[in-house]
């Protein structure tokens, strides 16, 4: 596999400039009551209170008594569906110490929803092991952080611990910045760093994960991981 794959030239880099969508909030849900003897300033401050506080409910597929439908359609072992039941059987036919219903397919058309029994240690295993795995993807993230108008020791130093990452496995986030207080770069600068730190990447045999943002000279972030 090609190690240039994923990368993009510094003229390139240096014509790009990305802008980050802001984030939509979402206003909370008014109380529509008052109580007797409360002022509308306190009233206005408890809104304010309460819209700080609000968080949406956490909301998921229905389980056992949540589901709604008189009779459902249960997922076998084989991955068929068995005859319409009752939704009442069903419940009754399992031990809810260790086992739930869940709906995995909501009634649309003139099709039942569809359930299925699970197993509660099984799932606590599954998601148990998903939330080691994810935990040991943020630990396996190291970042590097360079200034435009660095010196040519210290660039090498970065890129040293740069190849150092890559070739252990790591993913490694690239940041490219500009230093308060510290003199400008000059677009040649900008330019040179630009392209060792490109270089250096292709020759570690690494690929870009994340997409590059920013604009040079400012800030540039990227995310390159070892092309296996």
């Amino acid at each position: 596999m090609s190690h240039t794959r994923g990368l993009v030239s510094s003229a390139q880099a240096l014509r790009q400039i990305f802008i980050v969508p802001g984030r939509i909030s979402r206003p909370g849900i008014l109380p529509n009551t008052l109580r007797n003897g409360i002022q509308i300033r306190s009233f206005q401050q408890a809104h304010r209170l309460f819209l700080r506080e609000y968080r949406p409910p956490v909301q998921g597929p229905p389980k056992n008594e949540a589901i709604t439908a008189r009779f459902i359609q249960l997922a076998n072992e084989e991955g068929n569906l068995d005859p319409p039941t009752r939704l009442e059987e069903v419940l009754e036919s399992f031990d809810h110490n260790d086992y739930f219903l869940m709906q995995v397919q909501p009634a649309q058309g003139g099709q039942l929803p569809v359930c299925k029994i699970f197993n509660k240690k099984e799932v606590r295993a599954t998601e148990k092991a998903k939330a080691k795995a994810s935990r040991a993807t943020k630990v396996s993230l190291k970042s590097i952080e360079l200034n435009w108008a660095i010196d040519a020791h210290d660039l090498s130093h970065r890129l040293k611990q740069l190849t150092t990452f890559l070739d252990k496995g790591r993913r490694v986030e690239v940041i490219l910045t500009s230093k308060r207080h510290k003199r400008k770069a000059t677009v040649d600068e900008i330019k040179h760093v630009m392209q060792r730190v490109l270089d250096t990447v292709r020759e570690a045999g690494a690929i870009q994960t994340k997409a590059m943002e920013g604009e040079p000279g400012k800030q540039v972030t990227f995310t390159v991981q070892k092309d296996n």
